[in-house]
Formats: structure tokens, C-alpha cells, sequence
């Protein structure tokens, strides 16, 4: 199949890689901006950030996690036919979200929990509550949405029911009351 020349190579862009994403994650604790948007993190989590995204784990992505980011609803492919557009409600973009979260075949035995309008940075939005189970693990998501004109905010944390979900959602929940705007939406700090 390989021969012992190219599983070295293989092996060795394997190691680069893993080793420039383990220099990206980041110990985290208090204000952090990223483009757009910033927020309060908690103390003994670990952070990665790109762009527009911010990935947040305090024991592993598997165990939790917490995804934040901002999205410019003009660069979806045309081909999506669901999605959200400026001007939507609050309940309409959270329904886009649920569609594309039931088309989705990683979420095995999806149920949405709760939907409902909630606040996300001092703007309207909603938040979703839903469970689902992958790789024979079952998870639960709370996932906060808001729409300001052209750009749609999320905040997300996901975690295995069984013990980590409820041991870090009140972290979770403080963190999104820190949740703010940024005056410059083009400013990136981290």
C-alpha cells in the first residue's frame, strides 16, 4: 500500500500539524475579543481562536466545548435554500438553525428541548436546548442565536449528558451574559 519512505512522510506532516494546532490553544481567563464580538472567559479553560471563531474547552472538545462566532449571511453558497436572510424574526432564523441541525446525519436521534426568544449581546435572538446522540454518546447543546442585519452571532456549548453537560453550563450561562458587540467589527485582538 505505502511503502516505509512515504508512512515517514506521512507521519511527519502529521506531527507539524498536530503540532501547530496544539501552539494555537491558548489558558484563558477573563475579557476576550474577536472580531466583532468579546466576552469574559472562564479561568482554567483553554481557547483557540481564527478569524471570526472561537473554539472554548476546559477538558477536551469531546468532554465540552464552547463555539462562538460571527457570520456574514451574504457568503452562503447559493446553493443553500434554507437560510437565514436579513430581516428575519428571531424565531425564523431559530428555525433555519433546528432544519439544518435535523439535516444533519451526525446528529443521530435529535430532539429539540426548548426554542424560544432570548437576548444575546443587547439584541434580540433566541436560544435552543436540544439533545442528540453521536458516535453512542449522547449529548445536549445550548445554542444562542442573534441577527444583526447582515451578520448572524452564535454562542454555543456542547457537552456528553452524563456528567460534564451539567458540572460546566453555569460557566457556560455566565459567560454568555458577557457576551458584547464590538464597536469595530473589524477588530481582532486575539
Amino acid at each position: 500500500m505505502f511503502d516505509r519512505g512515504e508512512r515517514i512522510k506521512k507521519w511527519i506532516v502529521v506531527f507539524f500539524v498536530l503540532l501547530s494546532g496544539c501552539a494555537t490553544w491558548q489558558p484563558t481567563g477573563g475579557p476576550y475579543i474577536v472580531a466583532g464580538y468579546s466576552v469574559d472567559l472562564p479561568q482554567g479553560w483553554m481557547v483557540y481562536s481564527h478569524d471570526k471563531n472561537m473554539f472554548v474547552t476546559k477538558d477536551g472538545q469531546a468532554l465540552q466545548n464552547i463555539f462562538a462566532s460571527m457570520m456574514d449571511i451574504t457568503e452562503y453558497d447559493e446553493e443553500v435554500r434554507k437560510r437565514v436572510i436579513k430581516g428575519m424574526l428571531p424565531q425564523e432564523a431559530a428555525q433555519v438553525v433546528i432544519d439544518k441541525l435535523k439535516a444533519d446525519k451526525r446528529l443521530g436521534q435529535l430532539t429539540i428541548v426548548e426554542n424560544g426568544p432570548s437576548e444575546l449581546g443587547g439584541g434580540d435572538g433566541f436560544r435552543l436546548v436540544y439533545t442528540y446522540r453521536a458516535n453512542d454518546v449522547r449529548y445536549k447543546c445550548i445554542f444562542y442565536g442573534m441577527l444583526q442585519g447582515e451578520i448572524f452571532y452564535r454562542i454555543s456549548y456542547d457537552a456528553p449528558v452524563r456528567y460534564y453537560f451539567d458540572k460546566d453550563v453555569t460557566e457556560f450561562e455566565q459567560l454568555v451574559k458577557t457576551f458584547k458587540l464590538a464597536s469595530d467589527k473589524k477588530e481582532v485582538t486575539n
